[in-house]
């Protein structure tokens, strides 16, 4: 299997949060994934993110397994920075300006020429030099050279788009590193066994739990073979003389057509042979089905509970006193104002 693929996978190392209940992990993981969302400052976050370093460094898992996961969301990440720091406008912006010369024109042509013809040397962390390369330009274009200025522009860097998108890129990448941490240290099937039990109350509303939480096994346990697949059929292309990088832009859309086709057919094709297994096995989705791993709390999931629950309830007051704080001055206004207005009037 792929190793730059970490969705779905498991990593044991036999730390402690292997050791967790799924039940746990599960709840434990939606609690502090909760808090996040009810953080909305640079300082607050950076100490959520600060904790999610440490829990990522307890599991034991090397640290590059959780920062190929960010390989999807970095253009992302990447473009919300750009808009963010020019187009969310304020009272309080930084401006500087930029002067493109002869000199520093010809260094950053030099560069970006140099990245695009080392695409077969340099094969990983592409984007990462990228990004390098287009800021350095933009810190050639600061210094000033004894050459002829081509021509001279400014740029605004505001302080609240900076402050927004450095909230937004530490809240994204701790949901995705505490959503990777249940993954990396969840075995699939007690993934599967903790969720039925969660989700066991929604029986009452005659909702087929089992069913449910089968389908997302399935669904996660397959994502990595899936895009295994779809690596073998692009490299099956590429060696019949399909080019996906260099094509035009209808070309390319031809060409993931040609690559649908065929993952659908896999897909259909995987789909059917799972099921004839399950059927073979007596798999029957209705019936009552015992498990021989027998969930159970231990002391350490009563810790992990104390702990989530602390995080959580810290979210909620830091959250509800700075609303608190400002529903104060609102109070205060409207007091004032209803003990004046009579005398105005």
């Amino acid at each position: 299997m792929n190793s730059n693929i970490v969705f779905g996978q498991y990593y044991n190392t036999n730390s402690w949060i292997h050791k967790l209940d799924p039940r746990t992990k599960i709840v434990g993981i939606l609690g502090l994934l909760i808090s996040l969302f009810l953080l909305n400052d640079i300082t607050s976050l950076l100490i959520a993110f600060g904790i999610t370093i440490l829990l990522i460094l307890s599991t034991k898992i090397p640290i590059m397994k959780f920062l190929r996961s960010l390989k999807m969301v970095t253009v992302l990440l990447f473009v919300t920075i750009i808009f963010q720091v020019l187009l969310n406008q304020g009272n309080d912006y930084t401006p500087i300006e930029f002067h493109l010369n002869i000199l520093n024109l010809c260094l950053i042509i030099l560069l970006f020429i140099s990245f695009f013809l080392s695409k077969k040397v340099i094969t990983k962390f592409r984007f990462l030099l990228f990004l390098i390369i287009f800021i350095f330009s933009f810190y050639l274009q600061t210094i000033t050279l004894p050459t002829q200025v081509l021509f001279t522009y400014t740029l605004k860097f505001y302080k609240r788009g900076i402050e927004t998108s450095v909230i937004v890129i530490l809240r994204i990448v701790s949901l995705i590193f505490l959503s990777q941490i249940l993954s990396l240290t969840t075995k699939p099937t007690d993934l599967n066994n903790g969720l039925e039990k969660l989700l066991k109350p929604l029986k009452i509303f005659k909702i087929n739990v089992n069913i449910l939480t089968m389908m997302i096994s399935i669904a996660i346990r397959f994502i990595p073979t899936l895009i295994n697949e779809a690596n073998k059929i692009l490299k099956a292309q590429a060696s019949r003389g399909v080019d996906f990088k260099e094509a035009s832009f209808k070309d390319k859309i031809n060409q993931i057509i040609s690559l649908l086709v065929p993952m659908f057919v896999i897909s259909y094709k995987r789909a059917y042979d799972l099921a004839d297994a399950m059927e073979a096995r007596g798999y029957i989705p209705e019936a009552e089905r015992t498990s021989i791993n027998l969930l159970k709390f231990k002391g350490l999931d009563y810790l992990f509970f104390f702990f989530v629950a602390i995080m959580l309830s810290l979210s909620i007051v830091y959250k509800v006193v700075i609303l608190w704080d400002i529903n104060v001055h609102v109070c205060m206004m409207g007091l004032i104002f209803m003990v004046f207005k009579p005398k105005l009037v």
